[in-house]
């Protein structure tokens, strides 16, 4: 395979995964406002990085969505319950753009930033940069009443 073929292929993949697990995360728990502007950045591999390390450290999702869990909270268990699947998709670790066993993907982010994406649109897991800032993102029942 030639290095244009490559690189060519690498785009449609990158695309593919975007459209299916990133995209519809960011338009479902991203605050209205900042959703188009991370939609582009983030499908821009030159701005994905600078993108990933804002919302690393101090990012707000929308609140209606998002529910902050505390440090002893089981994850794996936290998420099964919900209805997460098998296999989950991260964004922003060192295994940015992967798709992962769910076990080993919280396994992952139990020292990285990250967001985990589940059921895209549905449920997703964030973990902040050192572990301090940590929500569960879910779609289709208000959290903050919970």
């Amino acid at each position: 395979m030639s290095p244009r073929t490559e690189v060519v292929r690498t785009k449609v993949i990158m695309s593919t995964l975007f459209v299916k697990f990133e995209e519809p995360t960011i338009r479902a728990f991203f605050p209205p406002e900042k959703r188009d502007k991370y939609v582009r950045l983030l499908s821009k591999a030159n701005r994905r990085r600078d993108a990933l390390k804002f919302f690393h450290h101090d990012f707000t999702f929308d609140p209606k969505w998002s529910k902050p869990i505390d440090s002893k909270s089981v994850i794996v268990e936290l998420l099964q319950a919900r209805g997460a699947g098998p296999k989950a998709y991260l964004m922003g670790t060192s295994k940015d753009q992967c798709i992962l066993p769910l076990d080993e993907a919280v396994a992952r982010m139990e020292h990285e930033a990250g967001i985990l994406v589940c059921n895209p649109g549905q449920l997703a897991y964030y973990r902040g940069e050192g572990g301090e800032r940590r929500f569960i993102l879910e779609r289709g029942t208000s959290l903050h009443n919970t």
